[in-house]
């Protein structure tokens, strides 16, 4: 496993909307998370951002220390 860091991560939709806004999170080596919140308030949207699946609009998402931007 490794690291994962969001620093000030956002999501801006086309229509003007943010899914997610600056949003800070480090989750450490080995640590087991949970994220919990109504519909609609970003949970998906942060996790499918951390797997690659979703384009980060601004902000830096680091795992294992390297910037996703970099990969």
């Amino acid at each position: 496993m490794a690291s994962i860091e969001l620093d000030r991560v956002s999501k801006l939709y086309g229509n003007g909307n943010y899914g997610v806004h600056e949003v800070d999170l480090t989750i450490p080596d080995g640590e087991f998370v949970i994220f919990l919140g109504p519909s609609g308030c970003g949970k998906s949207t942060t996790l499918r951002m951390i797997a690659g699946l979703e384009s980060i609009s601004s902000g830096d998402l680091r795992i294992g220390g390297k910037s996703v931007a970099n990969v």
